[in-house]
Parts: structure tokens; sequence; C-alpha cells
């Protein structure tokens, strides 16, 4: 029935008496009809009519926030189908780049690996330093697109011991930052509690953002806070270095990102990118704070419970 036709019909009852009243009043129609009803039956009667409008109220409201709901189900349905496309999309053109580049720098650095570098003009070593930077960048690439879709294996993380043990690697790489670099784990009133997260990838976020604090923070302290917060287990590295100009700030989680101030240091611009596709999986982001020549503060937030 359509919405004309169910109009129609609840007015024309209305329209009906209308007339009905109108030729009667015409005609000149004067007689008086009284009804008398005992007064329990008006207030028995009044009763029924209330709670039928309330019920209809509630009918109309009832149905309006299944509506409501149902609209929003489908909002959040299609986001989220959205957000699977553009995902793997994503993962689809790592995977062609990582195919298209692979083959080309393989035969530069097997025809380079012929020649002896005693008699190599100058321009050859230039060109197997660019092969072996290419190299590195496919392989970031190849481990960002298998973060993205290999399965999670979590299992009870100690996040405090994770951080030593990140913190401990970048010592023995680098033993110049012995003493530099301090933990703050929070114990009052209570430790960080452990959460449940894959241990090698969490490892391996921690690892980028330590390595990013060292290579742009030469000889200043770096600080490792570990707390807790509202449900959430928060980890900042806050170091003293070049920090990031602000035009840059917000495109520094994208894929080979690199602000004009670090293009004197050697990296990919994968790393920021592959943590925040790490804390994602995992329920939770990462963003920064930064300040130039100041220094720059890298928080990981957490969710204790999946």
């Amino acid at each position: 029935m359509s919405r004309a036709v169910r109009i129609g019909a609840v007015c024309a009852p209305v329209l009906l008496a209308a007339l009905t009243a109108g030729v009667m009043a015409w005609a000149g129609e004067r007689r008086v009809v009284t009804v008398a009803t005992a007064l329990p039956a008006v207030v028995l009667l009044l009763g029924v009519v209330v709670s039928a409008v309330i019920g209809v109220v509630l009918l109309i409201g009832a149905r309006r926030r299944r509506v409501a709901a149902s609209r929003a189900r489908q909002s959040a349905e299609a986001w989220a189908a959205g957000r699977a496309t553009e995902r793997e999309e994503h993962r689809r053109f790592l995977a062609r780049l990582d195919h298209e580049l692979k083959n080309p720098i393989t035969a530069i650095r097997a025809t380079l690996a012929g020649v002896d570098p005693a008699t190599a003009p100058a321009h050859v070593a230039v060109i197997d330093g660019q092969a072996r930077r290419l190299a590195a960048l496919v392989g970031d690439l190849r481990k960002l697109a298998e973060i993205e879709t290999r399965p999670l294996e979590t299992e009870p993380v100690d996040l405090e011991m994770l951080v030593r043990d990140a913190v401990d690697a970048v010592h023995d790489q680098r033993l110049e930052t012995r003493g530099r670099i301090r933990i703050v784990a929070e114990r009052v009133p209570w430790a960080v509690p452990p959460l449940p997260a894959d241990p090698d990838l969490l490892a391996l976020a921690f690892d980028n953002v330590l390595a990013n604090a060292v290579k742009f923070s030469t000889d200043g302290p770096i600080e490792v806070r570990l707390r807790e917060d509202a449900g959430a287990v928060v980890v900042e590295v806050a170091d003293t270095g070049r920090g990031i100009p602000a035009d840059a700030q917000e495109h520094v989680f994208d894929d080979l990102a690199r602000a004009a101030n670090a293009r004197d240091v050697a990296g990919s611009g994968i790393g920021l990118s592959l943590v925040r596709t790490i804390l994602r999986r995992h329920g939770g982001d990462v963003d920064l704070r930064s300040r130039e020549g100041a220094g720059t503060v890298v928080t990981l937030r957490l969710p204790i419970a999946r």
C-alpha cells in the first residue's frame, strides 16, 4: 500500500463526517443528542484513551530507534568494508612495488659484485651504495605488507620487559647510547599489567621508535616512559633531537614520508608507518608531539583488554 493510499484511508472518515455535518447544518438540523454516562465509566474511558496515546508514542519512538540503529549498523559495516578494501589495495600496491623493484636491484648488485673495488671508477661505489639503499627499501616494504596481513600470535606480554630488551639491543648496537637512555616505569600504586599482544611485532615497533630517537638525537638524553591510563598502556619515547617541522608532522606516518630536515640521515621513511600498522592491528594507535630544534615525543597507546 502506497503512502498516498494510507493517508487517504486515514483521512477519509474525518472528511466524510465533516461533509455529513455540513449537509445537516445547511438543512437546519438542530436536534441535540444527550448521552448520560456514569463517572466511573468516564474515568475508565479516559484511562483507556491515555494508555492508547502513550502506547502509540512508545511504538513510534521504538520504531525510530530501530531505524536509527539499522542506519548506524549499515554505516559501520560500510565503513569497515571500505577500510578492508583500502588495506587490501595498499597490500597489493606494496606487493607490486616489491616485485617491480626486486629484479632490477638484484641485477645491478650482481653486476657490481664482479667489479674489483680497487680498480673501479668512483661512480661505481655510488651506484653500489644506492643499490643497497633500494634493496633495504624493498625489504622494508615487503615487511610492511607482511605485517598488514599476517595473523597475530598473541600472548600475555610484559611491556616493561619488552621495552628494556629494546633498550638493551640499542645499547649493544650503539655503545655511545649507554647512559643516555632512561626508562621510567610507573609502579605506584600498581605496576603496568601484562596485555595480550604479539611480542615480536611490538618489539619491532619499539625498535623502530627507539632507532629514530637515537638517529635524530645524537648527544642528548632519551626517556622511555611507561604508564597505565584509562584502560590502556601508554609508552612514550621522548628525545631532545632536532625535532620535526610543524608542516611535516601530519605526514610522518605516511609510507615513505620524510621531513625536510631528515634528508641527511639514512632511512627509508617506512619506520613510523610500520609502527602505526602494528599498533592499529592491536587495537591501539600512535601519535607524536614535536618542536623543531627541541625534540620529539612519540606516544604509543595499547588497550589492556581487547
